[in-house]
């Protein structure tokens, strides 16, 4: 158990030596305002409110429908059904040889049904 820990506790030392290594490699900087200071990371509101990017409404006035001042029929075709035929009718006789016999159905099978006995096999 000792020697887990300790190989343990020497890998996380070695892995902790590593993140927190100083960058030798990096190039050094030759502006000497090249610090950041968080005031100048943290977002601000303009003092002047600016819309240069804004796109341009699109008009609504081409999108209402109109009524045309003039109505043509020209696409309409000339076999059109009479209204009067499209209106339903009773008839004068009924006739029920052609009415198909309806299944009695016991409504108790359709019920769920708690079992007596459980069958487990």
């Amino acid at each position: 158990m000792k020697t887990t820990t300790m190989i343990i506790a020497a890998v996380l030392t070695l892995q902790a030596g590593i993140l927190f290594a100083g960058n030798d490699n990096a190039p050094a900087s030759s502006n000497d305002n090249s610090t950041i200071t968080l005031v100048s990371i943290a977002p601000t509101t303009p003092a002047e409110a600016t819309f240069e990017e804004v796109t341009t409404i699109n008009e609504v006035a081409p999108l209402v429908p109109a009524t045309p001042t003039e109505a043509t029929f020209d696409d309409v075709t000339s076999d059109l059904v009479p209204a009067w035929n499209l209106a339903p009718v009773t008839p004068g006789s009924a006739d029920f040889n052609d009415a198909v016999d309806a299944t009695i159905t016991e409504n108790g099978v359709l019920a769920p049904v708690t079992p007596t006995e459980a069958d487990f096999e």
